[in-house]
């Protein structure tokens, strides 16, 4: 990007050919990912306290002895579902190109929220708005303020499917491959950690409940946006 466009991007980024461009990936990726982000939402709040909810159901001693509540027979299978698809591997597989495509939607989307210089603190919080705005407001208000755990789950789900490159990537930094120690194994642990809300206690994950739903409202609100310029075109050329 030149730097007459650099600066057109900062002060009025409707005008860049490249924001476009960027919009339509975001856009028709959000519509053909839409579903899959939904299941993956739903399906990782509801398994956010699994742990917990083990331990109540399930006694510590004679589990040989215990029916397996059907309370943990659901969570089973919404891990499942949020793991595999109910796929196996090939829905595993299926899983990390999805997560891939995901980060390539969020980073899309970072770069289209954007709203240049004089605006851009207008667009941290929904205002009063025209009511055929107020979902393109909230889209992308909702997107900056979840941005952070968008790109940490994206990225830890690909490195849960697709572990390889993680790996070779801390390997090349690794001078001793003897003392079985990767110099960023304790950052993977950690986003490990971040990608299921394991570091806190009930608050951290009743948050990641929370926040773990907010890329359905996103879908909800981008398929809402879509419509309505579907229906503007449409409008248009009846008048024509």
């Amino acid at each position: 990007m030149s730097i007459s466009r650099w600066s057109r991007w900062i002060r009025q980024p409707q005008t860049v050919p490249l924001r476009r461009m960027i919009y339509q990936i975001h856009l028709w990726l959000g519509l053909v990912l839409g579903l899959y982000v939904m299941v993956i939402s739903v399906s990782g709040s509801a398994v956010v306290f699994r742990r917990e909810l083990t331990r109540w159901f399930l006694p510590k001693e004679g589990l040989q002895n215990v029916e397996y509540p059907l309370t943990l027979i659901v969570l089973e299978w919404f891990v499942d579902l949020h793991d595999n698809l109910l796929a196996g591997n090939i829905g595993r597989d299926l899983n990390g190109i999805g997560a891939i495509l995901f980060l390539i939607m969020v980073l899309t989307g970072a770069f289209v929220w954007w709203p240049g210089v004089r605006q851009w603190k207008q667009s941290l919080f929904v205002c009063h708005s025209q009511h055929r705005l107020f979902s393109w407001h909230l889209h992308s208000v909702i997107g900056f303020w979840s941005l952070l755990f968008l790109l940490g789950w994206s990225v830890t789900g690909i490195y849960f499917i697709f572990p390889g490159p993680f790996e070779w990537f801390f390997d090349v930094f690794d001078k001793d491959l003897s003392d079985f120690k990767r110099p960023g194994e304790g950052l993977l642990l950690v986003l490990v950690d971040l990608h299921f809300g394991r570091f806190g206690g009930l608050g951290i994950r009743t948050l990641w409940v929370i926040f773990g739903l907010l890329p359905t409202v996103l879908f909800i609100t981008g398929v809402r946006i879509w419509w309505k310029r579907v229906q503007i075109k449409w409008c248009k050329s009846w008048d024509t």
